[in-house]
């Protein structure tokens, strides 16, 4: 996700009560905007908007407020929220995976003052993918037999169900072709074909008045209609649908409706996606990706590993390809190349291992969040003193509104004592400010022992997690934990080859233990096991 500049920071506070009760234990919608709107200041993020849900439970998402938010998403007028809880937002774990999804699509970033957790991060991020992907997993416990059903249609040609494609209407569960639609959907893709760019496409698509599928749901709410985007632009270049295809579970089956796409001309797309998408982010063909791309660097020379490929007779070869080489007026490099697959599939191993060490995980951690530990020490002591000095003046004040009970306004102590009560009122309002001040400083450093924590998390859930991700999200996660891989390259031990990393983690530094653990030697296999990225 895109890193939202401070001064492009638009967000919307969100308070939300149900009962009386609530609001009488601390949780009013005013004590709620008044802790949200100081976080913001603490930010300096001077443009906000407040949206307040008075009496509504938030069991479901049909709420005014709620509904107004979502709509200044849409609309692009709201990139941040802020609740001060979690369960402020939403109490459903599906409810909230969508919202979440939702925010994702729309580049807006959810934090939550009580949680301790920002989506602007990339901890915080991984905290929420742990959460969503162990609901996923419970999700498709339940959801089998739907599954087997899915996979039954589609195997036998039939649609599942869903958004329509833009180029096709539903009658009866099948899809009929629209022919004035279908017209658009040839156009769109010979449009890519001459421009080979999908920024340039949707920018020409728009300007013809060109929108994305609109339907009717059977609760009769109007969906899609959207401007053409590159992520919706692509998902209708790469649908199978338009030469008379099914796809489901990563498979194609042959579909009962017909094509409205020239096959030549859909296949041709693909390869130019495939290029284009390889060439600009990293991608392998398809929809695979390299896992540790901007993460490995040479042992040799110091320069970045990037991801590359070869052809030799007729096969695809994926490899960390040391920069030197491309530079002619440096030396070769020795270093030269590395399986790509081999090398995910060894760091993967090692982030295993590490999983069944917590003892060796803890120990690091905590050498790392130890200055932390001490900086919210600091903060508190002075937040405990600054409270007692709040005691001392409150408590001056009640004293000297009790002398004032008892004076007549002509009695030369009335305008001294109400000079020193304007004096105390400023020092309390001043001690109030600091004092919230430092709570969110102390938040910040307490939300670095969450971090430490989510890391020996994502450590003791790797296992279970990482093979349930998108290739994405296991980007993303190898990203999160990993701050460096040296690769230093090939040599003989004991008559066999070997080859020498060295895996350094963020927060607690290059690993090693016993035998320098990090930089042991470790077993890769030979350049022809290169078949298939990870993921």
């Amino acid at each position: 996700m895109k890193q939202i500049k401070d001064n492009e920071r638009r967000c919307g506070l969100y308070v939300r009560v149900s009962t009386v009760g609530q609001a009488e234990e601390g949780e009013s919608l005013d004590e709620q905007e008044q802790k949200l709107k100081a976080f913001c200041e603490f930010k300096g993020w001077k443009n906000y908007k407040v949206y307040r849900e008075e009496g509504r439970s938030a069991k479901d998402t049909n709420r005014p407020a709620l509904q107004r938010l979502l709509s200044d998403i849409e609309k692009g007028l709201i990139n941040t929220v802020i609740v001060k809880k979690i369960d402020r937002l939403s109490r459903s774990i599906l409810d909230f995976e969508q919202m979440f999804k939702f925010f994702e699509e729309k580049g807006v970033d959810l934090i939550s003052l009580n949680e301790n957790f920002d989506t602007s991060t990339a901890i915080g991020r991984s905290v929420i993918r742990i959460i969503l992907v162990f609901a996923q997993l419970e999700r498709e416990q339940t959801a089998e037999r739907t599954i087997d059903i899915m996979k039954y249609r589609a195997q036998k040609g039939l649609w599942n169900g869903g958004y329509p494609p833009l180029g096709y209407d539903v009658k009866d569960g099948v899809l009929v072709p629209n022919s004035e639609e279908a017209e658009v959907v040839r156009e769109i893709f010979e449009t890519y074909l001459n421009t080979g760019s999908l920024s340039e496409t949707a920018k020409i698509l728009n300007s013809k008045g060109y929108r994305t599928k609109k339907w009717v749901t059977r609760q009769g709410k109007v969906m899609g209609g959207a401007r053409f985007n590159k992520n919706n632009l692509s998902r209708l270049l790469r649908d199978p649908v338009y030469i008379g295809k099914i796809k489901y579970g990563g498979e194609i089956y042959e579909g009962r409706h017909p094509g409205i796409v020239d096959e030549e001309v859909f296949y041709y797309v693909q390869e130019m996606l495939d290029q284009n998408r390889a060439s600009n982010t990293g991608f392998r063909a398809g929809t695979e990706k390299f896992l540790l791309k901007g993460l490995v660097y040479c042992g040799h020379c110091g320069c970045a590993m990037a991801p590359s490929f070869a052809y030799s007779k007729g096969r695809k070869y994926y490899y960390y390809r040391c920069l030197v080489n491309n530079d002619p007026s440096k030396g070769k490099c020795p270093i030269g190349a590395v399986n790509a697959k081999a090398l995910e599939d060894l760091i993967v191993k090692e982030l295993q291992f590490l999983a069944e060490s917590p003892e060796f995980v803890d120990e690091v951690v905590e050498e790392a969040i130890r200055e932390e530990r001490e900086e919210g020490e600091r903060l508190k002591k002075k937040k405990q003193a600054l409270a007692k000095r709040l005691q001392e003046v409150e408590g001056s004040a009640r004293k000297m509104m009790n002398l004032l009970e008892g004076l007549e306004e002509t009695d030369p102590r009335f305008a001294f004592i109400l000079q020193k009560l304007k004096e105390l009122g400023e020092e309390r309002d001043g001690l109030k400010k600091e004092i919230e001040l430092l709570e969110f400083k102390i938040n910040e450093v307490e939300n670095n022992y969450l971090n430490a924590e989510s890391l020996k998390a994502n450590f003791r859930y790797f296992k279970e997690v990482f093979e349930h991700l998108t290739p994405e999200e296991k980007y993303d996660l190898l990203h999160l934990l990993i701050k460096r891989i040296i690769y230093y390259g090939k040599e003989v031990r004991d008559g066999q080859e070997a080859t020498k990393i060295k895996l350094e983690l963020w927060d607690i530094g290059p690993i090693s233990s016993g035998e320098s653990f990090a930089e042991r030697i470790i077993w890769l296999p030979g350049q022809d096991s290169n078949l298939q990225p990870t993921g």
